[in-house]
């Protein structure tokens, strides 16, 4: 575990999360007018690549792949493909292949998940490792992170995209749940930094 997620544990505590205080969670999520992720898109530089990637090493089934001939705000004719890969909740990750839109420049320029990345739950750490191992067969590398709470598994894809590959084990949940009680305060005491 690193510095980092020691402090976070720290701040958060071991307090025990009351059943009452797990359903207060509960009910304010099922009032929230934002469901949850529909889709997360990006720009891609091969959809082949891209399909084999998510489709053949991460096994998310490809639902959709929409041939479309202009751009949709300007009624331009520019053809571009808009294809999903669909994870375990509904939810997607989908790409453009757009190339008159792009002129062929890389889609991520970013270096570190500090920047950007995009984080997707798992179902175990056998999981990660199954993950692990396929991706490292396939010539991606990948680092694996024990953030305490919970285990990730960072990469990149085709695109350069950062992406992470999370496992939650069921104490993470009281884990969050402590940390929504200190949240604002824990802020606050950053923003006083920054000033």
């Amino acid at each position: 575990m690193s510095h980092h997620d020691e402090n976070v544990i720290a701040a958060v505590g071991d307090a025990e999360v009351d059943p009452i205080e797990k359903q207060a969670v509960i009910e304010r999520r099922a009032k929230s007018r934002v469901r949850g992720l529909n889709h997360h898109a990006y720009y891609c530089t091969d959809a082949e690549k891209t399909r084999h990637f998510y489709e053949d090493i991460l096994e998310m089934r490809m639902t959709i792949a929409l041939r479309i001939p202009e751009e949709v705000f300007t009624g331009k004719e520019a053809p571009y493909c808009h294809f999903f890969f669909e994870m375990g909740d509904g939810s997607s990750i989908a790409f453009f292949d757009y190339p008159d839109f792009f002129d062929g420049k890389p889609p991520f320029e970013v270096s570190t998940v500090y920047h950007h990345h995009i984080a997707v739950n798992v179902d175990s750490d056998e999981s990660i490792e199954y993950f692990r191992e396929k991706l490292e067969n396939e010539g991606y590398p990948s680092t694996f992170v024990d953030h305490g709470a919970f285990h990730s598994l960072y990469l990149r894809d085709p695109n350069g995209m950062n992406l992470e590959l999370c496992y939650s084990p069921p104490a993470t949940e009281e884990f969050f749940l402590r940390a929504e009680r200190v949240a604002q305060d824990e802020l606050r005491k950053w923003a006083a930094t920054r000033a």
